[in-house]
């Protein structure tokens, strides 16, 4: 089925849901049914700021309205909505950072949109829903689309291969929640992603995700993609890095990494000269729990809180200034030689007391030559959030860092053209060029996730030819 006729077939639906596979065009499919078939204002939620990010792109491209549509994760429209009715929603934190915080969100937030008087704002405020990547859902907020699709009409999409949330326990199953609830919907077959850019590739895909269905194994010999093949721990190391390098040689062209899990992406982005950056998770604990740290300590605690910080983001700090490291976890002024504007500005830090120095300090830090920045958005958030204090914002650091991620939340934001990340982070982006490392030690879900997110090439790092 074509993108616009299945779009037009999701549109009519009142309880509709498509699935299809990775690089079919599901975005595309509900992008163009919000901005060619909407009736109105139409409510359009998916679970991640980079998919918030990737819709808003699509629906910039069809030319559609901005008053067309309202763009929101669930989390952020959830928590809009109960925290404009916390007594009600008997919701305690309006500012939620764990699962757990979130849980009490969607129960706050259906509770509310089961009272008539809500309901009739909602009906008043919306045309229909549309859910992107809804395999990705919890069984709370599952509950929560129900609710909604009880007043007003209803489209969700996804595929239940790239449901790689179920580490959360309380994730939805296809056959089980949605089967049972909407219509189904045909959906796009036409792997349009790698269409003009590299058709083999798609069509091997497709072949990928009906063996990893099967619980089949998957050969990589005479794949059309670039298999490294890794014997040795050591071996593994090197070769990963390798193709990262080769990788980013693609000029103007976006590049993915994807490791298993974030310590790894910090620790090999470490090691790649800045040429790539990690995505973040939005709930990133490094950024509160520092904004904390520096935001309730004095004197020289603070200088060596920032200055920690400043090691979780960038090379060199941690070994050029371990002397200086060393004098403030002692309570001391050290005396040293080299660094002399880095000391400086730390210093500042301890004897101003005011947020006007932090600043200053890391910028001082990102200046040393030896400095390479590879966790870039967590430092430039913790930026705005010294910023947002100082402009009396909000009360303390930590609860500004929590409003400069949270509108970070409901903005989205475009990610650097090399990023390392996990599946569970770049899940549903799309870019020209991706390379799977550690392909060997995924499950079959997470595995497709990753070997989808390329569009031109596959570069796979493995020590087997057989995943």
């Amino acid at each position: 089925m074509e993108t616009g006729e299945a779009a037009a077939v999701l549109a009519r639906a009142d309880r509709g849901a498509m699935q299809s596979a990775a690089g079919c065009g599901k975005t595309t499919v509900l992008s163009t049914a919000v901005a060619r078939h909407g009736r109105g204002r139409e409510l359009v939620l998916t679970h991640t700021h980079a998919g918030v990010d990737a819709i808003r792109g699509r629906l910039a491209q069809l030319g559609a309205p901005a008053k067309g549509f309202e763009l929101e994760t669930i989390a952020g429209w959830a928590l809009r909505l109960a925290s404009s009715f916390p007594t009600t929603a008997q919701l305690s934190n309006l500012r939620p950072q764990t699962d757990d915080d979130y849980s009490s969100v969607y129960r706050g937030a259906l509770s509310l949109v089961g009272l008539k008087p809500i309901k009739e704002i909602l009906q008043a405020s919306y045309s229909g829903v549309y859910v992107d990547e809804y395999q990705d859902c919890t069984v709370e907020q599952h509950a929560l689309i129900v609710a909604l699709s009880s007043m007003l009409p209803c489209r969700i999409v996804g595929d239940p291969l790239q449901g790689i949330f179920g580490f959360r326990g309380t994730q939805i199953d296809w056959d089980q929640h949605v089967a049972k609830v909407f219509d189904e919907v045909p959906g796009p077959t036409i792997a349009w992603r790698w269409q003009r850019t590299n058709p083999d590739l798609g069509v091997w895909l497709q072949d990928v995700r009906s063996r990893l269905l099967a619980r089949e194994r998957v050969n990589l010999r005479g794949a059309p993609i670039r298999w490294v093949n890794t014997n040795t721990e050591a071996s593994r190391r090197a070769n990963q890095l390798t193709a990262c390098f080769e990788s980013a040689k693609k000029d103007g062209d976006s590049v993915v990494a994807i490791h298993c899990w974030a310590n790894q992406c910090h620790d090999t982005a470490s090691k790649l000269k800045g040429v790539f950056t990690c995505v973040e998770p939005i709930d990133v604990g490094d950024l509160f729990q520092f904004a904390e740290r520096i935001g309730t300590t004095s004197g020289l605690a603070r200088a060596l809180a920032v200055l920690d910080f400043a090691g979780k983001c960038m090379t060199s700090i941690r070994t050029e200034l371990a002397t200086i490291r060393r004098a403030f976890s002692e309570n001391r002024v050290p005396t040293v030689r080299k660094h002399k504007a880095q000391l400086d500005a730390l210093l500042n830090v301890a004897e101003v007391g005011e947020p006007s120095a932090i600043l200053p300090a890391l910028d001082a830090l990102v200046n040393m030559d030896s400095a390479v920045i590879y966790r870039r958005e967590l430092l430039h958030e913790m930026q705005r959030s010294v910023r947002a204090y100082g402009a009396g914002e909000a009360p303390s650091l930590s609860d500004a860092a929590w409003i400069v991620r949270n509108r970070t939340r409901r903005t989205g934001r475009r990610p650097a053209r090399c990023v390392l990340g996990t599946t569970l982070l770049v899940k549903g982006l799309e870019f020209d060029h991706c390379v799977v490392l550690d392909a060997d030690r995924y499950d079959p879900k997470n595995l497709y996730v990753a070997l989808t997110r390329g569009s031109k090439s596959l570069t796979i790092v493995s020590g087997s030819g057989s995943l």
